[in-house]
């Protein structure tokens, strides 16, 4: 009897086993993902870490593929498990169909074997390739195709003038999202140094609530207002038009200090005049 129970309980922690290392992978997604990710692996056989990104932007459904050597960011991760002997990290820009294309059983995940990998807000990580990016557009549960530039296209480009009174930073932003292929969210972070003021824009995939004033929509684009209180005196924006920040709940919010990706600077001059700040100018690390 003692026998019977020994091996019985062998081949439970075998079958266990068997799944942590991702045998098992096609009846935890769909089968055409789960092949999309099989020949993904199998072109990055020095990679050690997986990203499989969710993101919904103007009402299409789109996966992002990604590898890394050994790390990750600890920012986004919503789940992990083991699929060919790799790690495979899930997490959603936005409300997306993760959970439609993903159904991950408890005993699947392992965060535990994160603790193999560098988490680059921790540990300082240089990484000179590339994560080899490929991203499909979701058209159901069980089908998907590489994305295309037609795919992120808006029915019309930036050109509205709500919400900012001022032309000239108003030119700003719709060239700013025009040029960046309408960015995930845009921001204005505006500051004063030494009595100037200044506004910073930018693009981002979270937003920080610690510093949020408002936000609104530039022809269907999410534009975010950070530290309106800094310029008091300018008139440039209509709070009153501004959304609270429940708008934005679906995306994930981060406390950080310095922007995720490069910013351009202006010195508020008047209303009716922007200056560009360059980063050779010694204002522009406090600014």
């Amino acid at each position: 009897m003692m026998r019977k129970i020994i091996t019985t309980i062998f081949l439970c922690i075998a079958l266990i086993a068997c799944n942590r290392n991702g045998s098992n992978s096609s009846a935890i997604m769909p089968p055409e993902l789960d092949s999309i990710l099989d020949e993904y692996i199998a072109n990055n056989p020095k990679r050690n870490v997986f990203n499989i990104v969710f993101e919904n932007r103007n009402h299409k459904q789109f996966f992002y593929l990604q590898s890394y050597p050994d790390f990750y960011d600890g920012n986004f991760v919503d789940g992990c498990f083991i699929k060919n002997g790799k790690i495979i990290i899930f997490w959603s820009v936005n409300k997306s169909w993760k959970d439609s294309l993903l159904h991950i059983p408890q005993e699947e995940l392992c965060f535990d074997s994160l603790a193999k990998y560098s988490d680059i807000n921790k540990v300082g990580v240089h990484f000179d390739g590339s994560p080899y990016h490929l991203t499909y557009r979701i058209l159901s549960v069980n089908k998907y195709r590489k994305a295309e530039d037609s795919d992120w296209s808006y029915p019309e480009p930036a050109c509205d003038s709500n919400v900012i009174s001022s032309a000239a930073l108003n030119k700003i932003v719709n060239d700013f999202i025009n040029t960046n292929d309408s960015p995930t969210i845009t921001y204005l972070r505006f500051s004063n140094v030494n009595g100037d003021n200044f506004v910073s824009i930018g693009y981002d995939i979270v937003y920080n609530p610690e510093t949020f004033s408002g936000m609104f929509y530039r022809n269907g684009r999410i534009v975010i207002v950070y530290s309106l209180d800094n310029i008091r005196n300018l008139d440039i924006i209509d709070r009153k038009s501004l959304l609270p920040i429940q708008t934005i709940s679906d995306y994930r919010s981060i406390k950080r200090k310095f922007p995720r990706f490069p910013e351009k600077k202006y010195r508020i001059v008047s209303k009716g005049k922007m200056e560009r700040i360059t980063s050779d100018n010694s204002i522009w690390m406090d600014i």
